[in-house]
């Protein structure tokens, strides 16, 4: 339920570049990967999850801008979760309780990578003058997100 950020840009893209098309938009690539629980009890998944989980969270977002000197933008979005290898062998109120979860962490790493996409529109509609700043300030907010949603436990992001 945490983000690690990633920020790239070739030395060519602080030159300042306008004219640019008012329907360019950044390049979106995302990727899932996912690690494997086999657990069957809710103690027994919290614990693989603190233990698999990406750098000791659940789930996690990686996003990485990327523009070049005729700011052509670039997002790619690595969202890495977690899936049972056999949800047949959890009893139907723990496989309903992490289904849930997973549904509810999906959703709020999602959040976290809309903010590369986010900073993406902004540094291209900027024109590329600013982007490290902008960078910044949306990296700021989705700190701010995960502080306001606790990691995602405000949105359901709980085994029960």
């Amino acid at each position: 339920m945490k983000t690690k950020f990633i920020v790239a840009a070739s030395v060519a893209a602080t030159i300042a570049v306008s004219g640019l098309p008012a329907t360019a938009k950044p390049k979106v690539t995302r990727k899932n990967v996912y690690y494997t629980l086999t657990e069957t009890t809710i103690d027994g998944l919290r614990k693989e999850l603190a233990h698999k989980g990406p750098k000791g969270y659940w789930g996690y977002t990686d996003w990485y801008v990327r523009w070049t000197g005729s700011c052509k933008l670039t997002v790619d979005i690595t969202y890495t979760l977690p899936r049972h290898r056999d949800p047949g062998k959890l009893d139907p109120k723990t496989r309903a309780s992490l289904m849930s979860m997973i549904d509810a962490l999906t959703r709020h790493e999602h959040g976290h990578g809309a903010y590369g996409i986010q900073a993406a529109t902004a540094i291209e509609q900027d024109g590329c003058r600013n982007g490290d700043a902008i960078l910044r300030k949306y990296i700021a907010a989705e700190k701010a997100y995960d502080k306001k949603t606790n990691h995602g436990i405000r949105e359901g992001v709980v085994l029960e």
